[in-house]
């Protein structure tokens, strides 16, 4: 079958691999039919790893993707072939201790599909089929499209980012970064809040869609008022701050425009070397709380999307077809224009 696997940094390749057969019960194949460029797997194409995950052989990236089930499991009648899925990468142990907890996300047997996390690697949606656990697969109504549903797992993430943020209700959200992760923070803010949603960047065009779909403000710390602004909007100080840059410097620059007693979310994956301003964290008894990858929250994005109560179409910027794999990712690499890019099968 078609699939194209990441050989090193920005190397990646179509191959002729062997389909995935055979299954167990428990299992299903899904043919998979639109595929998101994350971020992270932007960081495997140009360093070759992303953190301390490092590939030990090629293997295909997308994590974030949806299809039809081509081949049927015994064990689950609902999943018939053709049925149309998105699929949850995340496949936790559940028997751990932190599994217990409540804490799947953070499993340390977790097998992610896309991901060099764990050895074999599992292949992602950059494959033309995967076989897969039936129960990672979620059934949808037909007015969802492939390609929104293939955006539940970043619409996943920040719901988790959010519930450990608490209820935002009646508090103000100050955001960094206008990414995908970025976007979807301040879509989803907006849906539990009345206070002020702010969002900056550097990049003008990130700060257009973002207005374009509706925040309070969407600001560029290049421009010279930018500090005014910011505050304008919350002169108290911002109650929270979802940190989705991942930029070295960014909480240095950002602490001082929170409350005291306000609380940091880390959503962007800061570099080796990145600045902590300990300082301002502990005189104003600051909370910092890092957010990885999602827990329970993927029933909770598809009821968001089966409800319309949001339009994951509007951060999508560009598509192309799978056979363009290679000229998809070079691009989302290095665009300062695009929020997210989909891949079509």
């Amino acid at each position: 079958m078609k699939s194209f696997l990441l050989y090193g940094k920005k190397d990646v390749r179509y191959s002729d691999i062997p389909y995935p057969e055979p299954t167990e019960n428990h299992e299903v194949i899904v043919k998979v039919k639109s595929v998101g460029i994350c971020g992270s797997d932007i960081h495997y194409y140009k360093d070759g790893k992303i953190g301390d995950f490092i590939p030990k052989e090629p293997f295909a990236l997308g994590h974030e993707f949806s299809g039809v089930i081509e081949k049927a499991s015994p064990l689950h009648p609902r999943l018939k072939i053709g049925t149309r899925v998105s699929i949850n990468p995340s496949r936790p142990c559940k028997t751990c201790t932190t599994c217990k907890a409540g804490k799947q996300n953070l499993c340390p047997d977790m097998k992610y599909i896309g991901s060099a996390s764990v050895y074999p690697h599992l292949n992602g949606g950059f494959s033309e089929y995967i076989k897969i656990p039936a129960e990672n697969c979620v059934t949808l109504e037909d007015f969802i499209s492939f390609e929104t549903a293939a955006l539940l797992e970043p619409l996943s993430v920040v719901l988790h980012a959010l519930s450990l943020a608490g209820d935002i209700k009646r508090k103000s959200v100050l955001i960094t970064g206008a990414g995908t992760i970025g976007q979807l923070c301040h879509m989803v803010a907006n849906l539990y809040t009345d206070e002020a949603v702010v969002i900056t960047d550097i990049r003008d065009s990130a700060l257009e869609k973002a207005q374009e779909i509706g925040t309070t403000a969407a600001l560029n710390p290049k421009n010279s008022n930018f500090e005014t602004e910011v505050i304008s909007y919350a002169p108290e100080g911002y109650d929270i701050l979802l940190e989705a840059s991942g930029a070295n410097t960014i909480l240095t620059n950002s602490v001082k425009f929170l409350k005291k007693g306000g609380k940091v979310i880390q959503l962007g994956m800061f570099g080796d070397g990145a600045q902590f301003p300990f300082a301002a964290f502990m005189k104003n008894e600051l909370t910092y709380q890092p957010s990885f990858r999602f827990n329970n929250e993927y029933e909770k994005a598809l009821e968001l999307l089966q409800t319309k109560q949001i339009d994951l179409t509007q951060i999508i910027s560009d598509r192309f077809p799978y056979d363009r794999i290679p000229d998809a990712i070079e691009k989302a690499s290095c665009s300062l224009n695009d929020i997210k890019i989909i891949i079509e099968n």
